[in-house]
């Protein structure tokens, strides 16, 4: 007969499982913060910039020499000319930064990190 103290605490194999799930998400989150912290920076330059120049006429070039100047300062690497996004009418300019970064987890699992940044630009008149 089995009595109530015998029966009392998780079994071995719940703990095992227990601490490998534990592993497993401080792994992911050791691989993904880099990413995201990346990311949270590429917004901020982005969002200074549209400060930086509003209310001024700067063209696709000046912007992108900026942008690309912040991010070296930075060291963020992996963003290139062709993640830069821009468009201009008469009386302002939309512009920013749309990448991915794939970071491998385990074997052929990738995790993916998608980012979109765009800010306006209003032109004084």
């Amino acid at each position: 007969m089995i009595t109530k103290h015998k029966q009392k605490g998780a079994t071995f194999v719940f703990w095992v499982f227990f601490a490998s799930l534990i592993g497993f998400l401080l792994m992911l989150g050791v691989k993904l913060f880099p990413v995201y912290y990346k990311g949270f920076t590429t917004e901020k330059i982005i969002e200074d910039i549209a400060l930086e120049m509003n209310g001024k006429k700067p063209n696709k070039k000046q912007l992108w020499e900026s942008i690309n100047k912040r991010l070296n300062i930075n060291g963020v690497y992996g963003v290139s000319k062709d993640h830069f996004i821009y468009s201009k009418t008469k009386s302002s300019a939309e512009f920013g930064l749309d990448y991915e970064v794939r970071v491998p987890v385990i074997a052929n699992l990738d995790a993916v990190a998608k980012f979109d940044q765009r800010q306006t630009i209003i032109f004084k008149k």
